[in-house]
């Protein structure tokens, strides 16, 4: 599932493409990949101006010019692209009465007729912004300004945020009974953290993914702090992590895949050595959710 490095480097990607841009046809192809009915969603984004695009969370943000929010969350194998047609129309040699029309063709590996493409949005540019989910388990809905501050007041602090502090953390993690991976997994509580920087961040702070949060403390608190934003910025420069090489496998809106799976020193490496004490890492199973950890030096 794309987490907190995978949304901000499609965003990344997307921004400079999409600011500024006018949706001028719609064509929702699966019901379930919208809030409501297709042909109301369609109806709802033709003629929208896309002022701004960004992140909250796991969540996409498209930032509307008449104060609409219209958010996307990829869930486990939505992404979305954008195809720019080669071959546009452009003058023909007697100005505007002439035209001369090329032959229009997209990327192979992005053309919006792609079986997975959930939906597709014709831009003022001529350039197509598709929604591709193999699972069909992404949606996107667009609301009003007030609800989107509604839905974004119940989402946990962003971790590379200045409001995200060891203390805030501390105190968050104080009051909670569950097992920190657990805590740490709460979108109520962290917005963004899922569940291979999760592990990750155990890891390197040492501290053991059944530990109850509210025993984790002060001291152990702050170095988990200081993992959990490691972490999320290193895997942001390497563009987030693709763990496989088929069709779900998470890619940035250009089809590039991260490259921080060279960098996890604990996820998916059951049985191997511990990079730091040699013991071999174990995998149970946590909220329905593997967990990798060392029971050598993870306490």
């Amino acid at each position: 599932m794309p987490e907190l490095p995978e949304v901000e480097t499609i965003v990344r990607r997307l921004a400079p493409r999409l600011r500024g841009r006018t949706v001028v046809r719609a064509d929702v192809r699966r019901a379930n990949v919208v809030r409501g009915t297709p042909q109301r969603f369609e109806r709802a984004v033709t003629g929208a101006r896309i002022e701004s695009v960004s992140r909250r969370g796991k969540f996409l943000v498209f930032r509307l010019a008449d104060g609409r929010v219209w958010w996307s969350h990829l869930r486990m194998t939505g992404q979305w692209r954008v195809e720019r047609e080669r071959g546009r129309t452009r003058p023909g040699p007697h100005g505007r009465g002439g035209r001369v029309r090329e032959s229009r063709r997209m990327d192979v590996a992005h053309r919006p007729d792609d079986p997975y493409v959930r939906a597709v949005f014709e831009l003022d540019d001529g350039s197509t912004l598709s929604f591709v989910d193999v699972r069909t388990l992404g949606e996107m809905e667009i609301v009003s300004a007030r609800q989107w501050t509604r839905r974004e007041a119940a989402m946990g602090l962003e971790p590379l945020s200045p409001e995200f502090t060891p203390q805030a953390l501390a105190e968050r993690l104080a009051a909670s009974r569950r097992p920190v991976k657990e805590f740490l997994l709460d979108q109520t509580r962290i917005a963004g953290l899922g569940n291979i920087y999760a592990v990750e961040a155990l890891w390197r702070a040492g501290i053991s993914p059944r530990r109850r949060a509210r025993s984790v403390g002060v001291r152990r608190a702050v170095r988990l702090h200081r993992a959990i934003v490691d972490v999320l910025r290193q895997a942001v420069e390497k563009a987030g992590t693709s763990l496989g090489e088929t069709s779900q496998d998470y890619v940035d809106s250009e089809g590039v895949p991260g490259s921080f799976q060279e960098f996890l020193d604990v996820y998916d490496r059951e049985g191997e050595p511990c990079r730091r004490c040699r013991t071999p890492i174990r995998r149970i199973v946590q909220g329905q959710r593997s967990t990798y950890y060392c029971p050598g030096c993870q306490r």
